[in-house]
């Protein structure tokens, strides 16, 4: 899929406009066809990044997959079928992002399809004719760019025959039985079934085997069923990647691609199965994952989630998990904040094991526990404080005050004029000893053992917040909007108010790269995001619920 991607100058966007206009693209005429597959693409892209929004409890139909080869690497599906309740509230939904007018002409006008001559009319010209259903698949082929086919559904076969009949041919061909007719400047047609398919014509006469039961198709794959099986009735979108096309088509992209393929590539996938589903107040998003149930594999632990309630209320961010040491620089890298903090670590790691600090045995083990991150504000500047669940605090406290030493021999100035030398200090707040390292001015880190939680912060606020806090983040309506729902025991557990992370000031360093920043105004429109994971020896499942207000 990215190399179909690259042609477009991607952007989250909305969709509300197509339901609000009918707009007449004007393209000359042996681009027609080429009109026909921007409305399609621009369905599928924006809708997939976009998402939906009401409620349904009829599932969409799901035939497009029966004529798709079985190795696809890539396949998004769209509902089209308007008396579902989850259709037209995902229009209106999608009306509320700001850059969807934007992407419309931008796609157009790099597929080339806008310009004088004749017009296609969405309304009058494909939507009498087209079904329930349209999706993209993509395959791999020999060369260095996958493959795709857009398959529509067809309602009214007449009248989809006399829309392809007034293009322009180059020719046709018959294969098995089946006519496929050239478009000049524009992909191949067949009608499949009750389906019309769009593409080179190698992938539709593999849709042709599909269909007629020479060749397996994507509806029969085991993993595709075990990935898909449990997706909500009143999903809007579904999509699914094999783990092939994870690697090719995401993980060597930059950019929200790259991201997702880094958060669900590992050794044992198979497949990735993503369905968005209309919520009260939002958009819902089931993430499956499908692992290789031959293969040994470390499951991630599960836990009773227990930290949300000693966060302070007004967090930017809160990350609970079993194994924090492994997932935070992923997360931290993943939404774009941080992105100095991972490789930080890392390198204080390695120093302090050079100091003599047995690191995984005394320090990384309280993190392999429940233990959260919390991002937060204190004036303008952000703070960053992780808690870790201690079985011993005692233990935990000895374990810090021996660390004092080295990490002062670590900090020190390598002359007379290399700077400030490295201060410890112990200063109290409210009933807790807090244990303050001054680096240099405004760069410290703080710590302390409260109750049964080790405390450390880049601010004695974030300390303070911890320690003496009046209400938690489980008292935010957000968070019990997001979150309040979910299992009673997780591996990770994700909040983000994106009201608060997209105003942090883009100089502190924690909002990072143009492409986050060119996709501000439409985050703008989502409130806040929660995340829980859940996990076993076969699959992996993620739900996702975006504040839309």
């Amino acid at each position: 899929m990215p190399r179909l991607l690259n042609r477009f100058p991607v952007k989250r966007a909305g969709l509300g406009a197509l339901a609000k206009r009918r707009p007449t693209v004007a393209v000359p005429g042996n681009r027609r066809l080429l009109g026909v597959v921007a409305v399609v693409v621009v369905i599928v892209l924006i809708v997939l990044i976009a998402g939906s929004g009401g409620q349904a409890a009829t599932p969409p139909a799901t035939g497009a997959a029966a004529i798709v080869p079985g190795d696809a690497l890539a396949y998004v599906h769209v509902s089209t079928d308007e008396s579902r309740p989850s259709v037209p509230a995902a229009l209106a939904l999608a009306a509320r992002f700001p850059d969807y007018q934007a992407l419309r002409d931008g796609l157009m006008t790099r597929l080339g399809i806008t310009g004088p001559g004749v017009a296609v009319d969405f309304a009058t010209e494909v939507r009498p004719w087209l079904g329930k259903e349209v999706a993209l698949a993509v395959f791999d082929t020999p060369s260095s760019t996958a493959g795709s086919l857009i398959i529509a559904a067809v309602a009214r076969r007449r009248a989809a025959e006399r829309f392809v009949a007034g293009l322009p041919t180059d020719g046709s061909a018959s294969y098995e039985g089946t006519r496929i007719t050239g478009h000049p400047g524009a992909g191949d047609t067949a009608f499949v079934g009750r389906y019309l398919v769009i593409g080179h014509s190698a992938g539709i006469r593999a849709a042709i085997d599909v269909a007629a039961r020479r060749a397996p198709s994507l509806s029969e794959d085991p993993t595709y069923r075990r990935a898909s099986g449990s997706e909500p009735a009143a999903r809007a979108v579904d999509a699914y990647i094999s783990g092939t096309g994870v690697t090719r088509l995401l993980l060597s992209r930059h950019g929200v691609l790259g991201v997702l393929g880094s958060l669900v590539d590992q050794p044992t996938l198979q497949g990735v199965a993503v369905a968005l589903t209309p919520a009260t107040g939002g958009l819902q998003m089931q993430v499956k994952s499908v692992l290789d149930q031959q293969l040994t594999h470390a499951v991630p632990t599960s836990f009773t989630p227990s930290l949300a309630a000693s966060a302070p209320a007004g967090a930017a961010l809160f990350l609970d998990a079993a194994g924090l040491n492994r997932l935070l620089p992923r997360v931290l890298s993943t939404i774009g904040i941080g992105a100095r903090i991972p490789g930080l670590l890392r390198k204080l790691g390695i120093a302090l094991a050079a100091q003599g600090v047995n690191v995984d045995q005394d320090i990384v083990s309280l993190f392999k526990r429940e233990s959260a991150v919390v991002i937060s504000t204190h004036g303008s500047a952000p703070v960053v404080t992780v808690m870790a669940r201690t079985p011993d605090a005692a233990q935990t406290r000895t374990v810090f005050a021996e660390l004092e030493e080295p990490l002062e021999r670590l900090f020190a100035p390598a002359g007379a004029a290399a700077g400030q030398a490295p201060q410890f200090n112990q200063l109290p707040i409210g009933q807790v000893v807090a244990h303050q390292l001054i680096l240099a001015p405004g760069l410290q880190f703080d710590y302390a053992v409260i109750g049964h939680e080790l405390v450390l912060s880049t601010s004695l606020s974030g300390i303070a917040g911890v320690a003496h806090h009046a209400t938690s983040i489980t008292d935010e309506p957000a968070y019990h909007l997001a979150l309040g729902n979910g299992p009673a025991r997780v591996t990770s557990l994700l909040f983000l108010d994106l009201s608060q992370l997209l105003s942090l000031d883009e100089q502190t360093g924690l909002i990072t790269g143009a492409r986050f920043l060119a996709l501000k105004p439409d985050l703008e429109r989502v409130h806040a995001i929660g995340l829980d994971s859940t996990s076993g020896e076969a699959e992996s499942t993620a739900e996702l619920f975006f504040q839309i207000p």
